[in-house]
């Protein structure tokens, strides 16, 4: 497969604001607004589909929603497609659309996060187009902390572009801001610290090292300890996966088949950074379900062969609860840790801000080491 980059988004370039799984109510509609007016002081046109109505669990019946977000992928004046935020079934939508026609197209981005997922990883699966796991339209208003970037930040980088980001050390522990109240707000309350954890066998962790990445005993979430840090490695492979709550309705599918990615090489077919690998980086956040359910899913995961090829895995960090005899941690090290790969825990790929951006099919590097951890991507 040829992964295939957008153009970057410049100045003037139209983004397509659509809901494919959920839309946004009446009390939520100025977060939206205000969401909507950032974008375009960014320089940006805005065009604002119809499929936005909050009113059920889905912004509008399944063929409209389908047709409205084949529509801006096949626009050639849509540079940029992001929805306002998640939702449940945004599975009943992948198969309305014409994977073809979107194959045929230019490349367009589209960008973000939880049930918008289910989306994502099909498109770069069976198009080979490159998408960005990461913030929605109503998150983004909210100041980046360094050295992550924001996904303007990413789909606005040259082709070829080298993407790093580490842990921040901070994350969003509790609450969430009141958006009726106040829909500007633009600054997150940065209560809890931490960096990433190294859970697997190597990294002198198994199932019972360090604390769950939900867990709710004092002193999780304080970072990696020396019991887990393991001895240093670095891997590089295709990156690929999303939220477990929707991908485990893929995997195994046609849409979930993460071997397509591997021997992927970039669009221009040459070697080095934007060379075939038959590799996977994969990373994988759960959004609300307890421990059983993650443990039962991720196992469904890996029977499908969702895992097959990784070289590591990444695991977001998380609220959901544990289960009264399982973490969440241990969930994944019960599912995963016969792969015998690194993996790391409390990345700020999940539904905690902040947020990594992860480019499906990007060429990633990880890199982890006592002075070192980052996570790497090549537009190639």
């Amino acid at each position: 497969m040829e992964i295939r980059y957008p153009r970057p988004l410049r100045p003037g370039d139209t983004v397509g604001v659509t809901a494919p799984s959920s839309g946004v109510g009446e009390q939520h509609r100025g977060r939206l607004d205000h969401a909507v007016a950032w974008l375009r002081a960014q320089g940006y046109e805005v065009e604002l589909g119809a499929c936005l109505d909050g009113a059920s669990h889905v912004s509008a019946p399944v063929q409209e929603r389908a047709a409205e977000l084949q529509r801006m992928l096949t626009d050639p004046r849509v540079r940029v497609v992001i929805p306002p935020w998640g939702g449940e079934t945004a599975i009943d939508v992948l198969p309305h659309l014409d994977l073809d026609a979107i194959s045929a197209a230019e490349p367009t981005w589209v960008v973000g996060f939880s049930d918008i997922s289910t989306i994502l990883t099909p498109l770069t699966l069976l198009t080979g187009w490159a998408t960005v796991h990461g913030t929605n339209l109503m998150d983004s208003p909210y100041e980046v902390p360094a050295p992550l970037l924001s996904w303007l930040d990413v789909v606005t980088a040259p082709a070829g572009s080298t993407l790093r980001q580490s842990s921040p050390g901070v994350h969003r522990a509790t609450g969430w801001d009141d958006w009726t109240a106040d829909p500007t707000v633009s600054q997150h309350t940065w209560d809890g610290t931490g960096g990433w954890r190294r859970i697997d066998a190597g990294g002198g962790g198994g199932a019972g090292a360090g604390a769950g990445a939900g867990d709710n005993r004092a002193g999780a979430g304080d970072g990696v300890g020396s019991e887990g840090e393991g001895e240093a490695f670095e891997v590089t492979g295709r990156i690929v996966g999303g939220c477990i709550e929707t991908q485990s309705g893929i995997a195994g599918s046609r849409y979930g088949r993460t071997a397509a990615l591997r021997g992927a090489g970039g669009a221009d077919g040459a070697g080095g950074a934007g060379g075939a690998t038959d590799d996977l980086i994969v990373y994988v956040e759960a959004a609300g379900d307890d421990a059983l359910s993650i443990c039962r899913r991720l196992h469904g995961m890996r029977l499908a062969g969702y895992f097959d090829g990784a070289v590591a895995v990444l695991v977001g960090r998380t609220k959901a609860l544990d289960s009264p005899t399982l973490t969440q941690t241990e969930a994944v090290l019960d599912a995963l840790g016969t792969l015998g790969v690194p993996i790391i825990a409390d990345v700020e790929c999940g539904h905690v801000p902040p947020y990594l951006l992860l480019v499906n099919g990007a060429l990633g590097r990880l890199v982890w080491s006592e002075n070192e951890r980052f996570v790497e991507q090549v537009l190639a």
